[in-house]
């Protein structure tokens, strides 16, 4: 107990200001000894907390709505760039097949001039779905000088190479037999050892040809890679054009002749422009 009032006495000061401050305070919110509430400073200062929140929360609204408008506004800005860069895009692929087909049709013009033939060139613009192989369509008729008969050739890799010939013709379109079709014979000769043989089409749709009736004495003069041009011997397809390269030789006892697997010069997959020539003129 003795110890307690030690304690109080030690913070009597600090009570005592506490006390007279808390005074304070009461007579600031009475006048004329009375107790008065003063119910408008009360109301203004809860008027202007709510007011507070109010605008507090005003301004998280506006500032959502705002962020949303702008994000808004970005996605359309974003996709207005995107459809900007597909046009650009398109643009450039356009500029660079507008460049490839430009560089190939000089290439085609070029050979084309060192021809001795009137030539009517043509664009591929058909296959047949079941063999790529078998037929081709030309964007070329009779109403161009295109006539049955006539040998079609291309230019691939530096080197001019035969097509076949064209089997139908339309006013604006003809058919062409490539010389892949199995049902197809070119009379060809060796560049280089000379010897003759007859070519045709190999096995349905590979693509490959066949040089038969080749004389036996070639053997050992045949080279692998060798060109075969034709011979021009029946006088369908005019003399000298390339018609492929030796990829394998079979020599069987029992044959009186040498049968030769060809590779054509002409890649039919990638055929796009083609010459028919006019050999009767």
């Amino acid at each position: 107990m003795a110890g307690f009032t030690s304690h109080l006495s030690k913070r009597k000061p600090g009570a005592v200001f506490g006390l007279l401050l808390v005074f304070c305070l009461v007579l600031m919110l009475v006048s004329n000894r009375n107790v008065v509430i003063k119910p408008k400073q009360m109301g203004q200062s809860l008027f202007s907390l709510v007011q507070m929140g109010f605008h507090g929360l005003g301004s998280w609204f506006s500032n959502t709505w705002n962020s949303i408008g702008e994000l808004k506004k970005l996605q359309e800005e974003l996709e207005q760039a995107r459809i900007k860069l597909l046009e650009y895009e398109r643009a450039s692929r356009s500029l660079t097949e507008l460049r490839r087909e430009n560089e190939q049709l000089k290439e085609q013009l070029g050979f084309s001039r060192a021809l001795p033939y009137r030539q009517i060139p043509a664009q591929v613009i058909a296959r047949d779905p079941g063999n790529e192989f078998s037929t081709l369509v030309l964007n070329k008729g009779s109403r161009q000088g295109v006539a049955r008969e006539m040998p079609v050739i291309a230019f691939q890799g530096g080197l001019q190479g035969l097509v076949g010939k064209v089997v139908l013709t339309g006013l604006t379109t003809a058919t062409v037999k490539p010389i892949t079709d199995t049902s197809s014979y070119v009379a060809a000769r060796l560049q280089n050892s000379r010897y003759d043989g007859l070519v045709s089409g190999g096995q349905l749709g590979t693509g490959g040809l066949v040089m038969r009736y080749v004389n036996k004495l070639a053997t050992n003069e045949i080279q692998y890679g060798e060109l075969v041009i034709s011979s021009g011997l029946g006088g369908l397809f005019p003399q000298g054009i390339h018609i492929g390269r030796v990829r394998e030789m079979q020599a069987k006892a029992y044959e009186a002749s040498l049968t030769l697997e060809v590779e054509p010069i002409v890649d039919f997959s990638r055929l796009e422009y083609v010459f028919v020539l006019d050999v009767g003129e």
